[in-house]
């Protein structure tokens, strides 16, 4: 639920949505359900079987390998057990003391594993479909001489009596064959057989479907060989027979689904997990690898990895701490500064919310601990060090308030530019019209605000006890009580400088950046090679940078190596769009407007999306049903349409109510309210009621016929059981890859019937797309040439159903094409916040420090980071996509730090350039290594996570880091110590 409210992709979505929902509770609240639910009658979960070949042969090729994925089906199909939970098949009846059987995985290997097996007709059907004059002759006429569907076409016009003889007589065979596949029989013992029909099956289009979903996109009749192979084993619900009539509210009837999957959840791990594991063990079958996922257990994957990544992220935290503990010297100091970077978080968590009122949370902003980490190490850094330099200048160690003053006020200045800086470009994303970004960006300039409030106030107090108490005491700190150190640590270090005739020697790192890298610096072959080494780096970035493009695959959420996401991975990319894959259903509604806005801030309030609004206009009048009717009759059999629109059975997949209820206001016999559909639902599949002139519904007889339509089971769903209309499961909507059509589920129109129990408020078709799904994250590309297609037939069309009036409102519901229009904004945003994120930079630079040259050079600085960290992520292989587009949109609030830092010490110094470069280095050298070996080392962790998202922000970060401090260090000194452009007199504090 994160899009830009004012586009049109989320206008249209959010208009049928919440249109949908309103309809829904209104007509829930008329009809408290009175539906029997038959006892593991609906799909309640599913564990994916997932296979990859290891030998030339494939997955089908050699016996063994057949066995080896049988067996991983049979670690259920074997145990008598499972018929308590599996699917049952209601799709025939059984006598009363008869038990009901489960429903077949669904898997190639049902074929190879057949009932029955006629090799002889399997043969003369094998050498009929290799004729490729016939094929077409077949596939041609089989929707109408088979199917009985569509029969106007010039082809069957033309087709000879024989021909059609021919069809009807190969489809008759082959349907034959086909009704064996149950898996109940021993391999077929010329399983090659086998592969050769399902290969030439696959061009059959009213077959396809039985045989494309197991087997790969290299697998056709020229290359009969499958690498990869998939299954589906279906968990029914609920698990004993449940009567709805009497619940209250949705609420019981998720209480009791929330048990039965607890129930099923402790079944599987207690009888079915070990025999999994052991299935998806490397050294389990030779010629096969074995993955796995099931959604009752994939909960408890996540969280696994979830939880090691967050121990990951505490080794992040235990560094910082002991890294700490050994620049600041003190236990205490350490605990404090940790502590001070953890409050950041709950105090500006409770001005997020509380004082600015914003609800929105996003998931982004726990990246905001590893910010503050980051940032709030970097200036306890540069208080310490500005507190240990202090007693080097004996004009201000009179007394502790005076020493204090100087470091506050010195220290005060430079952590206030850095962190308006940072904070500044954090809020560069607030151009982003997506909420998240928003959030994130508001949210981690609080935290950058806090922590700086709390150096200045929580540490620096802790810096004066430690100064009175504990500093120079090695042995108190942490368990002891300490007095009060007499004479003051101040007092010693100015008796120190007093009576000392030479200069006194500082840390040996203060001494190398003073010394070492300062003289490095200030030698011009020296810079020269700097010069030389930058120019060429940036010359590469910039070039690598160029060739940063949009993703053009589907993001992955896992590690590429890590089991979970392998077989997502193979999912995506190895197998065809199959006649039960579930594709993206995309809608296209009469009778709506577009989504009233009016009062929208998801920042403020981010469950209000607006208000529906109904088209007054609309009327569902005989005249507009005939026009939808036709409009449905085009999709599914227009073939200009089969390589945009899923085909099932040789037509495209329409979810079309509206036939429906025309064949039921012709003839209510042919449908059923029963348990299973008993009606003639072929008279309503061939549309055999459109010979008459009563199908069509009178609007004013609506109120009457819409309940008992809505009740009847559907005769163009995949199993008997399926209502016309219902709720959807919310345990199929919460599966992370089913590719079903949720064959097991009642309510096949639940979003297409506009019903309220009194009105018709709008009217809904969907379409399921070939290339897009509702799960996972598709590159841009391809959804945008599926997005357009679909628009032009909603433009195409909508002259065409003018007798429904109004406008047409075409959408997914699984925010596809929302995302889309996101993933062009991330794109959109990591330029425009990376180009805003300098410019602010700039400005704060040259107000804070009133010199051009500083202020211009830093923010050349800041641009060489960025194009290096761009660069260098194409040089690893990123592109862009939704990670990449936000880290690179907070390039500029990473960035900053280090060069604003030398620059605020260069300008406030004395004397010449080369003074103030050796100043600068002698000031804040230190403090700013110290801050850059905290964020890299700290980042390192990161890089282990399994979670992309963190793992990818771990690279980010180092790479961010470790440019920034190179290019400050060398980059952006070497400038200046090079031109010399020269200052005014220095504005050193003085006491």
């Amino acid at each position: 639920n994160e899009y830009d409210v004012s586009d049109e992709r989320s206008i249209q979505y959010d208009s049928l949505r919440l249109a949908k929902d309103d309809v829904s509770a209104i007509r829930a609240s008329t009809n408290k359900g009175a539906e029997t639910v038959l006892k593991q009658s609906e799909l309640s979960d599913i564990a994916y079987w997932v296979f990859e070949g290891e030998d030339d042969v494939g997955l089908f090729g050699s016996a063994a390998n057949i066995q080896g994925m049988k067996d991983a089906y049979d670690v259920f199909y074997e145990d008598k057990a499972f018929v308590d939970w599996c699917v049952l098949d209601y799709r025939e009846e059984v006598a009363v003391n008869e038990t009901r059987g489960c429903v077949p995985p669904l898997t190639p290997l049902t074929m190879y594993y057949a009932s029955e097996w006629d090799s002889e007709m399997v043969a003369t059907a094998i050498e009929e479909l290799k004729k490729t004059e016939k094929l077409q002759l077949f596939n041609d006429l089989s929707v109408c001489v088979v199917s009985g569907l569509y029969c106007g076409s010039q082809a069957i016009e033309d087709a000879s009596a024989e021909d059609r003889m021919w069809v009807m007589e190969l489809g008759n065979n082959i349907t034959a064959i086909t009704s064996k596949w149950d898996m109940k029989g021993p391999l077929v013992s010329n399983f090659t057989q086998v592969t050769e029909l399902a290969s030439l099956l696959i061009q059959v289009d009213l077959f396809k479907g039985t045989v494309d979903f197991g087997f790969d996109n290299d697998f056709s009749a020229e290359n009969p060989v499958s690498q990869y192979s998939r299954g589906i084993v279906f968990w029914g619900g609920p698990l004993d027979e449940r009567n709805t009539t009497g619940q209250e509210d949705d609420e019981e009837a998720d209480e009791l689904e929330e048990s039965d999957g607890k129930l099923r959840k402790e079944f599987i791990k207690s009888e079915y997990l070990a025999g999994m594991e052991k299935q998806s063990e490397e050294d389990a079958h030779s010629g096969v690898n074995t993955y796995y996922f099931m959604t009752a257990i994939i909960g408890d994957v996540i969280l696994g990895i979830v939880t090691q990544d967050a121990l990951l992220a505490l080794f992040s935290l235990a560094f910082v701490f002991f890294w700490l503990r050994i620049n600041t010297r003190s236990w205490f100091l350490a605990y404090i500064g940790l502590l001070e970077i953890f409050f950041s978080i709950p105090i500006a968590w409770f001005i997020f919310t509380v004082v600015f009122q914003i609800e929105y949370f996003a998931t982004l902003n726990s990246l905001a601990l590893f910010v503050v980490a980051a940032i709030g190490a970097d200036d306890i850094f540069i208080f310490m060090d500005a507190y240990k330099q202090s007693q080097y200048h004996v004009e201000i160690l009179d007394d502790l308030e005076t020493r204090m003053s100087w470091v506050y006020r010195r220290t005060g200045t430079a952590m206030a530019i850095t962190s308006a800086t940072t904070c500044a470009a954090f809020l560069c994303t607030l151009i982003t019209p997506l909420s998240g970004l928003q959030s994130f960006g508001i949210f981690a300039a609080v935290v950058i605000f806090i922590d700086y409030v709390l150096v200045m106030t929580l540490f620096c107090t802790s810096v004066i006890i430690y100064h009175n108490r504990y500093e120079n005491r090695a042995a108190c700190g942490c368990c002891c009580p300490c007095g009060t150190i007499q004479p003051s640590n101040t007092e010693q270090a100015k008796l120190v400088l007093e009576q000392s005739d030479e200069e006194i020697q500082r840390d040996r790192v203060s001494e190398f950046f003073r010394n070492k890298v300062s003289g490095f610096i200030q030698t011009p072959l020296y810079r020269l090679a700097v010069g030389v080494v930058f120019l060429t780096w940036l010359s590469i970035a910039i070039w690598q940078a160029s060739l940063l493009e949009s993703t053009k695959e589907s993001e992955q959420f896992l590690d590429e190596n890590h089991p979970l996401q392998k077989s997502i991975t193979i999912l995506n990319k190895q197998f065809p769009t199959a006649d039960d894959d579930l594709g993206l259903k995309v809608y296209y509604a009469w009778g709506l407007n577009e989504v009233d806005r009016k009062g929208v801030n998801r920042l403020l309030d981010p469950d209000f999306f607006g208000e529906p609004q109904y088209d007054s206009w609309f009327e569902f009048t005989p005249e507009c049903q005939g026009e939808i009717i036709e409009f449905c009759d085009e999709m599914r059999a227009d073939p200009k349409y089969k390589d945009l629109i899923k085909r099932k059975d040789g037509l495209g997949s329409v979810f079309c109510w509206v036939e429906e209820l025309a064949a039921f206001n012709a003839n209510p016999g042919a449908y059923s309210r029963k348990d299973r559909n008993q009606g003639d639902c072929n008279y309503v599949k061939q549309g055999t009621w459109k010979n008459g002139t009563d199908w069509q519904v009178d609007p004013a007889n609506l109120s009457t016929i819409m309940p008992e339509f809505m009740a009847q089971k559907t005769c163009f769903g995949d199993d008997l059981t399926e209502t016309i209309s219902g709720d959807f499961c919310s345990a199929w909507r919460s599966f992370p890859d089913s590719t079903l059509t949720n064959p097991f589920r009642a309510g096949r129109y639940s979003n297409e019937i506009g019903w309220d129990g009194n009105h018709m408020k709008y009217v809904a078709v969907s379409l399921e797309s070939k290339e897009l799904d509702p799960f996972g994250l598709d590159a841009e590309s391809l959804t945008r040439r599926e997005y357009d297609q679909f628009i032009e037939i909603r433009d195409k069309y909508l002259d065409s159903t003018r007798q429904c009036l109004g406008n047409v409102i075409t959408t997914d519901l699984d925010e596809k094409f929302v995302f889309m229009n996101n993933q062009a904004i991330y794109v959109k945003t990591a330029i425009q916040s990376s180009v805003l994120g300098v410019v602010i930079a700039f400005v704060v630079l040259l107000i804070s420090t009133r010199v051009f040259h500083l202020a211009f050079f830093a923010s050349l600085s800041i641009t060489a980071v960025l194009v290096s960290v761009v660069g260098t992520m194409v040089m690893l292989g990123w592109s862009l996509g939704s990670i990449e587009s936000t880290l690179i949109g907070i390039i500029a609030g990473f960035s900053v730090d280090y060069v604003v830092h030398l620059a605020h010490a260069y300008e406030i110094a004395s004397g010449d350039t080369y003074s103030r470069v050796t100043e600068a280095f002698s000031d804040l050298g230190i403090s700013v290594f110290n801050g850059m070996v905290t964020s890299v080392v700290a980042s390192i962790p990161l890089f282990f996570c399994q979670l992309q998202f963190f793992a990818k922000f771990g690279t980010f970060l180092c790479l961010t880091i470790a440019y920034s401090w190179i290019f400050a260090n060398f980059g952006f000194m070497s400038v200046l110590a090079q031109l010399k452009i020269p200052l005014k007199k220095g504005k050193r504090f003085q006491p």
